[in-house]
């Protein structure tokens, strides 16, 4: 990038970064900053970046009463962010209609580079894939299991290739399977691309145009899904195997603790499949187990899992779903897959399979606990003849004697209900208490919630259990004041903090009026966040 344009982009990142600690702007502030930046623009030749600044204030002309956060002012100006970052391109860094339609992908962006990462959004908001921001380093090597990104960018800055916490973020990425990073600088010498790929980055880029970056991480992406699939996938089904089994409980987890919505696990085995195999060759057995992985892609649903748990044992998670439900779609399963006829060695064989049934119902329950109820009721279903489905038995509580123990052990486990309609907040808060969580040799029970509405409506809610709650004030359906009156009305245990982007006096007053227990505002400032969220856990054991 040319000097020039790279001195006239840091002053309009230092700019943003005055606008995004202060108070919001109006159009009159904004329209005065494009105008100069358009005039020096001008003075140093670059006329297309002059041209853009004078359409946008163009475009702003019946706008100067309105007030602009730092973030909707910064995406005001992508057009301009284009012609810096494609200066010197022969065409415009547009993104051929082919590829808008193209899969879907996760992909993280982090580094204190606010400026390339609006431009990036901007330019690529045709493809289908949905971008995270975490200008923290630290953060991001944090939330990056959590937020499980097809690719990672990181913006690397002259004098950062010694900080930690980027060799921090590199190694939990080469931790993964397979988590391509690509690493974008603005610097084009040698000795910075060569520390890149020293310290484990798949690709290391001088500041690209769109287009050139959407190629590298698209081709990226389709290794780390050929990689996924050679991990992830059975060789012989095609069906996902038993590796693939905690990504499924993880999110059917999460829509029980969000919506109390349960689902069923089930654990089928081919009926007499030995017989198969000793009769017929193993051939035929291989045919029979890719006939029945088959069936079961074609006959459920697509918000349905399938894997190949080992052998001939397969599990079927059915999502959303009673155990009543679950059992109905098993033995329409097991009629027909019975009527199937499978070709082998010249014969045309019929199978039936049994199964072992179970709600989960219970989110702090871990996975290899329905696994093993599943088991037992399909031990039971084999030993009862097979062609069967049994229902698994709830593992009996231990003794009396142990109760008072076990109560012990719920009064020492944390609740926190995290209530935030932007799903990165809700992920660093959380990200936080299990911080705060480790450090004090706790446990925790960590809910989410998108608004205040399915909050309310939850079973965490219904239960009255001592928590910690935190609430953001502005949010669809119902907001954080309107909950936080619920709350008080019905007088919950629960220790409130409040969060809103609104820094008036006037407005904190009001909160804590209505019995908020804490206040923040965002942008947070970590440590005071921390220390506030610190005492609210304190205060439940008193």
């Amino acid at each position: 990038m040319d000097r020039s344009v790279a001195s006239l982009l840091d002053r309009i990142h230092e700019q943003y970064e005055r606008w995004r600690t202060g108070s919001p702007l109006d159009g009159v502030e904004l329209a005065r900053f494009f105008n100069a930046v358009g005039r020096t623009a001008a003075v140093i030749g670059l006329s297309d970046i002059a041209a853009e600044a004078e359409r946008l204030i163009h475009r702003l002309n019946g706008q100067t009463e309105r007030q602009w956060t730092a973030e909707e002012a910064l995406m005001e100006m992508v057009p301009l962010l284009r012609c810096f970052y494609e200066a010197g391109e022969a065409a415009s860094a547009t993104i051929p209609s082919s590829h808008r339609q193209g899969p879907k992908a996760a992909i993280l962006l982090c580094g204190n580079d606010p400026l390339f990462f609006a431009y990036v959004r901007g330019a690529l908001q045709t493809v289908p894939w949905r971008f995270t921001t975490i200008p923290s380093l630290e953060q991001a090597a944090a939330s990056m299991f959590r937020l499980s990104p097809d690719c990672i960018i990181v913006s690397v800055k002259e004098g950062e290739w010694e900080n930690p916490d980027l060799t921090v973020l590199l190694e939990r990425a080469g931790q993964r399977p397979y988590l391509p990073v690509v690493i974008v600088r603005r610097d084009e010498g040698k000795e910075g691309r060569l520390k890149g790929y020293e310290l484990g980055a798949d690709d290391v880029i001088t500041t690209p145009a769109a287009d050139e970056l959407f190629v590298r991480v698209r081709r990226l992406i389709e290794k780390k899904r050929k990689i996924d699939d050679l991990v992830l996938i059975d060789e012989l089904t095609g069906m996902y195997n038993r590796k693939y089994l905690p990504r499924v409980y993880a999110r059917l987890r999460s829509d029980l603790e969000r919506y109390g919505a349960p689902s069923c696990l089930a654990l089928l085995d081919l009926d007499h499949f030995k017989q198969v195999n000793d009769r017929f060759g193993h051939l035929a057995g291989d045919a029979v187990l890719q006939k029945l992985a088959a069936f079961l892609r074609q006959h459920t649903r697509g918000v349905d899992t399938v894997v190949r748990f080992g052998g001939e044992e397969f599990v079927v998670w059915l999502a959303k779903t009673s155990k009543s439900e679950a059992r109905a779609v098993l033995e329409r399963l097991q009629r027909q897959f019975a009527a199937e006829k499978i070709a082998a060695d010249g014969a045309l064989l019929s199978c039936t399979f049994s199964a072992g049934l179970v709600e989960c119902d219970e989110p702090d329950r871990p996975l290899d606990y329905w696994l093993r109820l599943a088991d037992k009721a399909l031990y039971a279903a084999k030993r009862g003849g097979g062609n069967r489905i049994e229902e698994a038995a709830r593992e009996k509580s231990g003794s009396s004697d142990e109760a008072p123990s076990q109560a012990s052990t719920d009064r020492r486990r944390w609740a926190i209900a995290i209530v935030d309609d932007d799903e990165l907040v809700r992920m660093m808060i959380a990200d936080l208490v299990r911080k705060l969580v480790n450090e004090q040799g706790r446990k925790a029970d960590i809910y989410e919630f998108g608004d205040g509405l399915s909050f309310l409506e939850s079973p965490f809610y219904q239960s009255g259990r001592q928590s910690v709650v935190i609430l953001d004030r502005v949010m669809p359906k119902m907001g954080g004041l309107e909950v936080l009156n619920r709350l008080r009305q019905e007088r919950k245990p629960y220790k409130v903090m409040m969060l809103t982007s609104r820094q008036d006096e006037r407005d904190i007053a009001h909160a804590l009026n209505r019995g908020a227990d804490e206040y923040v505002t965002k942008p947070f400032k970590w440590l005071e966040l921390e220390a506030r969220l610190r005492r609210l856990l304190k205060e439940l054991e008193e």
